[in-house]
């Protein structure tokens, strides 16, 4: 977590760089090309994929910017907001993530956001970090 590490996927490729994350989610299209991805990955993957874009995150929110950054900063933070959701999504099924939420996906992102902090409590391999991140969601949803 932190952005210590940075791990590839199944395909050799990262799909969200910790260090240098990019705004892949914000049109339809970007939802559709990121879940193609994510499905095609290891459960291995998965996590480390979850915790590459918490990671990313974190070192975005953790960086200070100047005005002229800040709205770039904030439409890759809403990004891997967004990514998180999807994640979650296709981990947990629609229904489970829906019947959590309601009409209110601040309460996911409150959630997801407090388990991470509670795993990230003790850095681990990003493998690791993501699935004891699920492990974590798991018990609420």
């Amino acid at each position: 977590m932190f952005g210590l590490f940075k791990n590839k996927g199944e395909d050799g490729v990262v799909i969200t760089d910790s260090f240098a994350p990019k705004q892949e989610v914000h049109t339809q299209q970007g939802v559709m090309k990121y879940s193609k991805k994510i499905s095609k990955l290891s459960y291995e993957d998965l996590c480390i994929e979850f915790s590459n874009v918490m990671a990313a995150k974190h070192n975005l929110m953790m960086t200070p910017s100047g005005i002229n950054d800040a709205s770039r900063k904030q439409e890759i933070v809403t990004d891997l907001v967004d990514k998180a959701l999807i994640i979650c999504i296709f981990k947990f099924g629609r229904e489970r993530v829906i019947s959590f939420v309601g009409d209110d996906l601040t309460r996911i992102n409150k959630l997801i956001n407090k388990c991470d902090q509670e795993v990230a409590s003790n850095p681990v391999p990003p493998n690791e970090h993501g699935l004891r991140l699920f492990n974590k969601l798991e018990q609420y949803l």
